[in-house]
């Protein structure tokens, strides 16, 4: 592409066997989080959480259990060590929490898998669509945004407020 147009180009991508397969012939450069940056985060997420605070006031010694089960998972990963607090933080005992901590997913993949399997099956066409409009927006969109977005239905001449 450089050597036909002059362009260059810069691309992003998670590590992902099959995007590293197209690319393998182009430059790249590994980047992960710092350990320490994913630490800072973790120890952020603890302190202000009062779900968190109420499980650790009795069992302080949980706190670097998590600190470490959670660095151990992320793997340099950001949003691994976001996904694993959000699901840890739903944990009302230091056991369930235990539990889950140990179980956690290795992957990106597993993780989300994780996550729709938590979701009510009530509700799961519902989180798929949230899902689906959040993927393929252009743009980020708002609560509002995605509340319009999800009111609307095929054949629909006008839009009702009850489906908001």
């Amino acid at each position: 592409l450089q050597v036909l147009s002059g362009i260059s180009l810069f691309a992003t991508s998670r590590d992902i066997h099959e995007i590293a397969l197209e690319l393998q012939q182009c430059q790249s450069l590994g980047i992960t989080a710092n350990e320490g940056d994913i630490r800072k985060y973790i120890e952020g997420r603890l302190e202000s959480s009062t779900k968190f605070k109420r499980l650790l006031e009795r069992r302080p010694s949980v706190h670097e259990e998590i600190v470490i089960g959670i660095l151990t998972k992320a793997d340099g990963m950001f949003l691994l060590a976001r996904l694993h607090m959000n699901s840890l933080e739903t944990k009302l005992r230091v056991r369930d929490l235990r539990r889950a901590l140990d179980e956690l997913p290795n992957t990106l993949d597993d993780t989300y898998d994780e996550a729709m399997s938590r979701i009510g099956n009530d509700h799961k066409a519902l989180a798929y669509q949230i899902i689906s409009w959040l993927i393929h927006a252009a743009q980020p969109m708002t609560i509002r945004d995605l509340q319009y977005a999800l009111a609307v239905e095929d054949g629909m001449t006008a839009l009702d407020v009850d489906d908001l």
